[in-house]
C-alpha cells in the first residue's frame, strides 16, 4: 500500500487518486517502484493536472505532454513516454478513455554498453583459475569460498547480489533448490540446480562450522563476520579473469553481471536447440532468472514461492535450461 508520505507529494487533482491505485497495483504484481519512479509518476500528475480537467486523456494532450524537450536525453524521454504509456493503459482497464501511445513514440533508446558474452571454453578458463587461486598470509577462506561462487554463477545466472544474500537455509538440498527471497522487483523464486551444482554446494556446506545456523549466509568473510561484499566478488573475479589470459575486443574486463548474459545467451541456445519453441523458451527462461516488468508479467510464468506445483510440471522443460557446471571443468 502506498504510504501516506509518499502520497502526500502527490499535487491535488483528479488523476492523484488514480496515481494512488496505479502504484499499488504496480507494487501487487511484483514491482519495485523506487523513489525515482514516484518522482516521475509525480510530475506526470503535475503535468496532466496543467493539461486538463476531466477524466479524458485524448490524443492532443499526449501529444502535447510527449513534446521532446531540447535538453532531454534519449533514455529520460523514454522513461517519461512509458510512464504515460502505461498509466495510459491502467486508465483504460478502468473503463476511462485514455488514449493508447503509437509504436512511433517508443523508439529506441541507444545503449552504448553492450554485455560481454562469454563462450563455454571461457567459462571453463574461470572455473578452472577459480580451482586456483594461491593462498596468502591473511587468510585462506576465499580459497573455497570463490569455486563456489563461481560454479553457482556460472551454473544458475543468479544475480551477484543474489548470491551473496544466500542462507544456509535457502539451500534445499532433497530438491536441489536453492531459494531466492524478494529479490529485484520484489520477487522470490525458485532456482534448480544441476546435479553437479548441488554436489560442490552440499561439499562445501560439509566443512563449514555454522552449518548447522540456517540464518547464516552461505558466504562469510573472514574479516567481517558478515556476508562477502559486492566490492569482494568483484575484485577477485577481475582476478580471476586475468588469470584466463582471456582478453576482450575492446580490450576491457568483462563485468561480473556478464556471467548473468552468457546463462542466458547460451541457455536459450540449447533450449532451441533440443526443439523448443522460442515462444515456450523465452518465457521459461525469464522465469528461472527472475526476469519481471509490467508489460511482460502476464506472458512470463514466475517460479514464485506461490507456484512451485506448475514449476515441478514444467521440469522436463528445464532439463536443457541448467547446465552441467562439472561441464566447465577440465
Amino acid at each position: 500500500m502506498i504510504t501516506d508520505k509518499e502520497f502526500l507529494a502527490f499535487q491535488d487533482g483528479i488523476f492523484k487518486p488514480y496515481f494512488e491505485k496505479y502504484i499499488e497495483f504496480k507494487r501487487g504484481k511484483g514491482e519495485k517502484v523506487t523513489h525515482s519512479t514516484l518522482i516521475r509518476l509525480k510530475a506526470l500528475n503535475e503535468a496532466l493536472n496543467r493539461c486538463i480537467s476531466t477524466l479524458n486523456i485524448d490524443r492532443n494532450t499526449v501529444e502535447l505532454l510527449l513534446q521532446e524537450k531540447d535538453t532531454e536525453s534519449g533514455a529520460s524521454r523514454a522513461l517519461r513516454v512509458s510512464d504515460l504509456r502505461q498509466f495510459n493503459a491502467f486508465l483504460r482497464a478502468l473503463g476511462i478513455h485514455a488514449y493508447k501511445i503509437p509504436d512511433k513514440y517508443m523508439k529506441k533508446v541507444h545503449v552504448a554498453f553492450k554485455p560481454y558474452i562469454f563462450s563455454a571454453e571461457e567459462l571453463s578458463k574461470i572455473v578452472e583459475a577459480s580451482d586456483h587461486l594461491k593462498p596468502t598470509r591473511r587468510s585462506n577462506n576465499y580459497l573455497t569460498v570463490y569455486p563456489v561462487l563461481v560454479r553457482i554463477l556460472i551454473g544458475t545466472g543468479m544475480r551477484i547480489g543474489e548470491v551473496l544474500s544466500l542462507r544456509i537455509k535457502d539451500v534445499d538440498a532433497v530438491n536441489r533448490l536453492l531459494v531466492v527471497y524478494q529479490s529485484k522487483n520484489n520477487v522470490s523464486r525458485y532456482v534448480p540446480m544441476s546435479n553437479s551444482l548441488s554436489v560442490v554446494i552440499l561439499n562445501y556446506l560439509s566443512g563449514l562450522e555454522h552449518r548447522h545456523n540456517p540464518e547464516q549466509y552461505l558466504f562469510v568473510s573472514p574479516y567481517t563476520g558478515t556476508r562477502y561484499s559486492y566490492d569482494a566478488m568483484k575484485y577477485m573475479f577481475k582476478k580471476i579473469f586475468k588469470e584466463t589470459g582471456g582478453r576482450t575486443p575492446e580490450g576491457r574486463l568483462p563485468r561480473i553481471h556478464d556471467i548473468r548474459h552468457s546463462f542466458c545467451t547460451l541457455s536459450l541456445n540449447r533450449m532451441l536447440a533440443s526443439g523448443m519453441d522460442l515462444y515456450v523458451a523465452v518465457p521459461v527462461l525469464a522465469s528461472y532468472v527472475g526476469h519481471v516488468n509490467l508489460i511482460d508479467t502476464e506472458r512470463y510464468i514466475h517460479l514464485t514461492e506461490h507456484g512451485y506445483d506448475e514449476f515441478v510440471c514444467r521440469e522436463g522443460a528445464l532439463k536443457t535450461l541448467i547446465p552441467e557446471v562439472d561441464a566447465y571443468e577440465g
